[in-house]
């Protein structure tokens, strides 16, 4: 025994020194991502400026060399800010790529409507202010944006004067951004295009007020004066009549999850959960409960939840590959795992995590519902073969069996409706076996739920404070209550004969019929 605890220390020394050393190989192979794609966005910028600012004689002014210069330690300073807001936009190269593509096209559109000589105000920078909005955190699209308008405000001929261009798309660009958070039609864009339309008529309205304008002649006065603010609201629209033709392609392209795009997820009609309820109709019985926890719950916190209505939806899609193995869909014969080792069984119930992964790839489920999948689980211990596999092996020590190879592989909940999520599938499962519910039963099975998790580390990273979990026992209590009302016992009516009261708070039924005439 003592060689064995010497085995198990080695063991896990081995493992905390390769954990340290992939933690300094993440850390090293950041800090080199991150310097190479500064070096990327600074040559990009570099290209951009020797494609755009070219004079006539092709040769550079000594004015276009110093914007050149601002532009860059802009840029620079640009991307270090937005790499600490939101880190993970630069160590994905994927994200990377579509974050720079968006500036290229953003920056080429202008630039060909500059050469057709089209109005300066009809630029599409609320159309990127709303695809930003949608694909970053609020900060990072204002950010965004407003160092556009700055560059494409430098880049306008003349006789448009730099501040107004620039403050103009600026306060356009916060208006869409501001409104895009929770898009819950595809028509909701151009709604938005209008407002962003009528802030930028309304700047330039202002900027003239300002400025000493006598009018032109070839037109009157009231039209010279309201030609400018028409194309900025123009602008709006024509923005937000993008934004709408391509929402679909821009939540797919930039992995974004609307309120549209929950609803559309969503509707049980929906393919994969048509499957879910064809192969494994106990599984979906336990989505329909677990999505009802979840989403009380996350709505006594205040979280998103439509978010944790779907994740619930889709958290169990992987037991459609071998529902028989799992206890909701057994039926009567619960005996098929007693054929086979807890390390076989244990192996199939995870696997689900595994193929429910899968599944939402194919269905090309937005990225935040695929991480809620393993995430329903975290690194719990799969207990019930844990257990079995130590009574199997006549083991007295608690840690003779590494609970550690029945345990899921993560990650951890890392966000709220994730961290809800778990909490919920474990109490419904648990819920099914109480004998004579009552709230108090289901307020300990809600109470003793949360402090397992708690002591087990699984809700350190998912933001739940103490006031949150609080706020979800009492919910998981009222909901279960709700589940599992009692019902009055009505008497059995198998043989058509019995009398039926119509009105068991007055016990008073029927009158019995007379007896037929023996003669």
């Amino acid at each position: 025994m003592a060689r064995k605890r010497k085995s198990k220390r080695i063991d896990e020394f081995l493992r905390s020194r390769q954990q340290g050393q992939e933690v300094v190989l993440r850390e090293s192979t950041r800090q080199a991502n991150l310097l190479f794609r500064i070096v990327v966005t600074v040559l990009l910028v570099a290209l951009l400026l020797l494609l755009l600012n070219i004079g006539e004689k092709d040769e550079f002014q000594r004015e276009q060399i110093g914007v050149a210069g601002l532009l860059t330690m802009v840029t620079v300073l640009g991307v270090l800010v937005i790499n600490r807001l939101q880190p993970a936009l630069f160590q994905s190269t994927a994200k990377f790529n579509q974050f720079v593509l968006l500036i290229v096209l953003t920056v080429s559109l202008s630039w060909g409507m500059f050469t057709l000589n089209w109005p300066a105000y009809l630029l599409p920078l609320p159309a990127l202010a709303m695809i930003a909005g949608l694909a970053y955190s609020n900060m990072v699209a204002i950010l965004l944006c407003g160092g556009l308008a700055a560059y494409l405000a430098l880049l306008a001929p003349a006789p448009y004067e730099p501040l107004q261009l620039a403050v103009t798309l600026s306060l356009g660009a916060v208006v869409s951004v501001l409104g895009v958070r929770n898009m819950r039609k595809q028509s909701q864009p151009v709604l938005i295009g209008i407002r962003a339309g009528f802030v930028q008529a309304l700047t330039v309205i202002c900027f003239k007020v300002m400025g000493d304008f006598s009018g032109s002649e070839d037109v009157g006065f009231l039209a010279s004066f309201l030609q400018d603010p028409g194309y900025a609201l123009m602008g709006g629209l024509i923005s937000g009549g993008i934004v709408t033709s391509l929402l679909p392609q821009i939540e797919k392209i930039f992995d974004v999850l609307t309120e549209r795009r929950l609803l559309e997820l969503a509707d049980p009609s929906n393919q994969l959960l048509h499957i879910l309820r064809t192969r494994a109709p106990g599984t979906f019985q336990h989505t329909l409960g677990v999505q009802q926890l979840a989403r009380e719950a996350t709505e006594a916190i205040g979280g998103n939840v439509l978010l944790a209505s779907v994740g619930a939806y889709y958290h169990d899609i992987g037991k459609i590959y071998k529902p028989e193995y799992f206890a909701e869909n057994m039926g009567q014969d619960k005996s098929i795992h007693d054929q086979l080792r807890p390390s076989m069984s244990k192996l199939i119930i995870m696997s689900h995590v595994k193929e429910g992964i899968i599944f939402a790839r194919e269905e090309k489920l937005p990225q935040q519902i695929i991480d809620m999948i393993p995430m329903h689980h975290g690194t719990t211990v799969v207990e019930f073969f844990y257990h079995k596999a130590r009574l199997e092996e006549g083991d007295e020590e608690e840690g003779s069996t590494e609970d550690t190879e029945y345990r899921y592989p993560g990650p951890k909940p890392t966000f709220p409706e994730a961290g809800v999520l778990m909490l919920a599938d474990a109490v419904e499962a648990i819920s099914k076996s109480v004998q004579d519910p009552t709230p108090v039963k289901f307020r300990e099975i809600a109470r003793e739920m949360i402090r397992k998790r708690i002591f087990d580390g699984q809700l350190d990273e998912c933001q739940l404070t103490m006031a949150d979990l609080y706020k979800i026992e009492e919910s998981f209590e009222a909901t279960l209550t709700n589940i599992n009302h009692g019902r009055v016992e009505y008497p059995d009516i198998g043989t058509g004969k019995e009398d039926i009261d119509p009105d068991p708070s007055t016990g008073s039924g029927p009158e019995p019929e007379e007896e037929p005439d023996a003669s």
